[in-house]
């Protein structure tokens, strides 16, 4: 199997991984706070919000949809803003559970494989289609709001761990 297609599969399931990678590190949080950690969750938001104002809906299915490569906003400087994002709020979440370093970094390396195959499936769905110029529009946010719902379940639980220690 290639690594194209193993991408295209996890693209599928890839907001079910999070949640299984998210729920097995909970009982090893040790919760923390640290300025850094809230940093690249803020960073990993914005990013995510700025790059979805570009793409809109497209990106939220379970399947590469996109007719054309967008080459306005965040897309200019990366080919994966929102993946960029999601690395940022990853390495911010697992900073403030702060899990064993030994699972912090696993997480990490198993996030860098699993989107690193995403991506590939990405480029190779993308391959040929045209670039365009497109304006930032708010209502292409609407997909965003289940991101800002499951960042506010993450820190009620981490604020509700960190509460009982």
């Amino acid at each position: 199997m290639k690594i194209t297609q193993v991408g295209k599969y996890l693209f599928r399931y890839r907001a079910a991984i999070a949640a299984v990678f998210f729920l097995l590190m909970v009982p090893f949080a040790k919760p923390a706070s640290s300025f850094i950690a809230h940093f690249f969750i803020a960073i990993g938001l914005a990013l995510r919000l700025w790059a979805a104002g570009y793409i809109g809906a497209e990106a939220r299915g379970h399947a590469f949809h996109a007719t054309q490569r967008i080459r306005s906003g965040p897309y200019r400087l990366l080919k994966h803003p929102l993946y960029a994002g999601n690395f940022f709020l990853v390495l911010g979440v697992i900073l403030i559970y702060n899990p064993s370093q030994w699972l912090g970094i696993a997480y990490v390396a198993l996030f860098l494989l699993i989107y690193s195959a995403i991506s590939s499936g990405e480029m190779d769905h993308l391959r040929g289609k045209p670039e365009i110029k497109v304006t930032y529009q708010i209502r292409n946010l609407r997909g965003e709001i289940s991101t800002l719902i499951v960042m506010a379940v993450i820190y009620v639980i981490w604020y509700y761990l960190l509460a009982g220690t």
